[in-house]
């Protein structure tokens, strides 16, 4: 998994759990942005901070993504962003603009795959497939995207691999406006 994973769960948990959280879901334990990292690790030191901060596993992640979108990516690839100008147009070119650049760039970096489409007039479906299987991460992305485009993602997962699907299939729709959801 990439290291820049591994740098936003840093300042996430330390966002929710303060610097003591950190110290003690990390340990001695140092992760560089530009590394790549088994997802042992990761799995790791997500049970390390879900303990910690009493969260359940399925809502850490899916704020984790949102935190992660949001916050980190917006703030390290602020012209990904300004390109798309959108949640749509931004997920439609994720896989060719972000995953496809990092596949060719970082040797053994291995994003999942994701076969983004457009649905209807306001929307997307994405298909991810990866044997990490962090579809609720993946919502959280999602969530974490539109909120910085100023809108809300309505996000329905039709397919899941720990349902027993190949893959896991997101049906994605926007509104103009932040929502919780």
């Amino acid at each position: 998994m990439h290291g820049l994973i591994f740098a936003s769960l840093r300042d996430y948990v330390g966002v929710v759990g303060g610097a003591d959280a950190v110290d003690r879901v990390f340990r001695e334990e140092i992760y560089l942005s530009s590394g790549v990292y088994d997802d042992e690790h990761f799995s790791r030191l997500v049970a390390r901070a879900c303990e910690e901060t009493s969260i359940e596993p399925d809502a850490f992640l899916h704020d984790f993504g949102v935190f992660t979108a949001e916050r980190t990516f917006t703030r390290l690839y602020p012209g990904f962003f300004s390109i798309a100008g959108s949640t749509r147009d931004f997920l439609l070119a994720v896989e060719e603009r972000i995953h496809e650049l990092v596949r060719a760039t970082i040797p053994n970096a291995r994003p999942p795959r994701l076969t983004v489409s457009e649905l209807d007039e306001d929307g997307v479906s994405i298909v991810y497939s990866s044997p990490r299987k962090l579809c609720v991460l993946l919502g959280g992305l999602a969530h974490g995207v539109a909120l910085h485009y100023g809108q809300a993602a309505r996000i329905e997962e039709t397919t899941c691999m720990h349902r027993g699907d190949d893959a896991c299939t997101f049906e994605v729709r926007f509104n103009p406006e932040r929502q919780s959801a």
